[in-house]
């Protein structure tokens, strides 16, 4: 059963990556200007760990870079980079606004940006990907304590704008000013880094039996209306914000093969008590929007090392994803609901 949640009305440098995902992984777009995601039927071989897709070149050995990437308003566009991400997550920060944290792999980009300061749900949410590099435009004082003491614990290798990884941040010309036009040189940083490659962190397979097909969904944060619309030329979903198309640097719009709605709790952060933090352990209520359907799951994720599971509502059967990319939203109970013919229309047309 789909949860019952409304949704709640309101108001360049071409990317170069570092280890070419073979053509038919590789993103394309479509003549309506939607990246799509080419995968390969009967496929056996080796895959891509935090995506599920074919690895025809074997897959890489080095750990994942995960990006804290802006997203507070107009100065933050256009991004940089999001396209190639393996997984992208999406969650609240003060302000009424949401943050990005991009985590690459299967394929790295050669920068990535705005890249922003860094919050206390980001440590969690990176602790099952073997110890990643995490890149981040410095933070206040308590969070910084929290990142270092996570490093400290071999969580993460922490890269920021001070210390030895320094010199893979820049400041781009041409985009807003300080701090919008933070950058991180993602291609070295990704060579430069050293450990193991993350194990899988979702379940990848065939479409869950209860799926329904719906058109959409719309998230809406207290200053922030994230719309998710089903492009059936591209076979996957089209990322809109406030209204309209989410462009990248390279003007196409950016997709996404899931979207997992993860509905989680939010407390004030004891490192920063103007800022909220997603409490992505535990267990809740979610949609998984794969293939032009949601399916209502019960997402699980005992300990910040564990991978995410997801059951069906109906079937208590596991849920899969499709292989590819996938955008992951944490949101507050309440917050998200499927949209209406009308709604779509409104968007699209």
């Amino acid at each position: 059963v789909v949860p019952t949640t409304t949704a709640v009305e309101s108001p360049t440098t071409e990317a170069a990556p570092v280890d070419t995902v073979p053509a038919t992984t590789v993103p394309a777009t479509t003549t309506l200007g939607v990246a799509t995601t080419t995968t390969i039927t009967g496929w056996t071989g080796a895959v891509h760990p935090l995506t599920g897709l074919p690895a025809t070149d074997g897959t890489s050995g080095r750990p994942a870079l995960a990006v804290k990437v802006g997203n507070n308003d107009s100065r933050s566009l256009p991004h940089v980079g999001l396209e190639a991400a393996d997984v992208v997550y999406e969650a609240h920060i003060e302000n009424g606004v949401t943050r990005f944290l991009a985590v690459y792999h299967s394929e790295v980009p050669l920068r990535v940006g705005p890249v922003r300061s860094a919050r206390s749900s980001d440590i969690d949410l990176i602790g099952n990907l073997d110890r990643p590099t995490f890149a981040y435009w410095g933070s206040n004082e308590g969070v910084g304590n929290e990142v270092e003491a996570a490093v400290d614990q071999g969580t993460f290798v922490g890269m920021t704008t001070t210390g030895d990884g320094q010199h893979f941040f820049f400041r781009a010309e041409g985009r807003a000013e300080m701090p919008y036009d933070g950058m991180v040189d993602s291609a070295a940083m990704a060579v430069a880094s050293t450990g193991s490659p993350p194990d899988p962190i979702f379940a990848f397979g065939p479409l869950p039996a209860s799926a329904i097909p719906i058109r959409g969904l719309r998230w809406s944060a207290p200053r922030r209306t994230i719309d998710w619309v089903w492009s059936h030329g591209a076979a996957r979903w089209a990322r809109y914000h406030q209204g309209v198309p989410l462009l990248d640097d390279l003007g196409v719009q950016l997709a996404a093969d899931n979207v997992l709605v993860l509905f989680v709790d939010y407390r004030r952060s004891a490192a920063d008590f103007m800022s909220p933090q997603a409490l992505s352990t535990g267990s809740g209520d979610g949609w998984l929007l794969r293939d032009g359907t949601a399916t209502g799951v019960t997402w699980s994720r005992p300990f910040a090392a564990d991978r995410w599971t997801l059951t069906d509502d109906d079937t208590d059967a596991e849920v899969f994803l499709r292989p590819g990319r996938t955008w992951v939203a944490l949101a507050r109970l309440g917050e998200a609901g499927i949209l209406d013919p009308d709604q779509v229309a409104q968007l699209t047309d």
